[in-house]
């Protein structure tokens, strides 16, 4: 007997997106193979001042607004959406072809917590050390943060919480909620194509030994709300 097909919505946290945005939501929406497209797509924009909610609607994708911070913003999504896997996607990320189609099939063969393949979209051994990295920790602690693609049913999504409105390290948060019953699957087959534009403007050595720091202070149990002081915001778009 054949698997049902599940409904796989994509929510997108915003702020100041205008540039990248329209490249992902047509990546989501506007593809051929109706396996490898989002059944919805949901942005949540936290207040851009460019035209990322214009954009975001002339994609195809729902709008809700809401106030800034990933946490709340990814909550509201998920309330907002309408589907039985959940993918959470940053803007500055881009699913290569065939990664839905991944993800929608191991869901529908049973998977209910997932994460993606990263890929940094530049050049350097630098660069190929990160990601191997961020692969690693989806693949071996279980541990899958936000640009790693978290894709989870929404049964599981549920029972877990949900997003927290953390200021800082709410996918983390999340993820080791749901690792408590069951640790995420890594999905080879499904890469996710990462902007390098914050490693690219703060120094690549210097943004990651910060995400380092943080993480660990994160772990250790130091608030959210003191972390965020020192996690210097991306500037808007242009």
């Amino acid at each position: 007997m054949a698997c049902p097909r599940l409904r796989l919505g994509v929510v997108i946290p915003t702020l100041d997106e205008e540039c990248l945005l329209p490249r992902l939501l047509d990546r989501l929406l506007a593809v051929a193979d109706r396996e490898d497209r989002a059944d919805a797509v949901c942005v949540v924009d936290g207040g851009s001042g460019d035209r990322t909610r214009e954009l975001a609607r002339r994609g195809g994708a729902a709008v809700v607004r809401s106030r800034p911070g990933r946490g709340v913003q990814l909550a509201r999504g998920a309330r907002a959406v309408s589907a039985d896997v959940l993918l959470f996607l940053h803007a500055d990320t881009l699913p290569a072809a065939g990664a839905i189609a991944a993800l929608r099939r191991r869901f529908e063969e049973g998977c209910q917590v997932a994460g993606m393949r990263q890929r940094i979209e530049a050049a350097g051994w630098f660069y190929r050390v990160v990601e191997w990295a961020a692969n690693a920790r989806v693949r071996f602690l279980g541990s899958v943060y936000g640009d790693s693609g978290l894709c989870v049913s929404r049964a599981r999504y549920v029972a877990a919480g949900g997003f927290r409105d953390l200021s800082l390290f709410e996918d983390l948060d999340l993820s080791r909620r749901l690792g408590r019953t069951g640790a995420p699957e890594y999905i080879r087959d499904a890469e996710l194509r990462v902007s390098a534009r914050r490693w690219q403007r703060e120094g690549p050595l210097r943004r990651t030994l910060a995400n380092w720091l943080l993480t660990s202070a994160f772990l250790l149990g130091m608030s959210p709300d003191r972390l965020v002081r020192y996690y210097r915001p991306e500037r808007r778009s242009s």
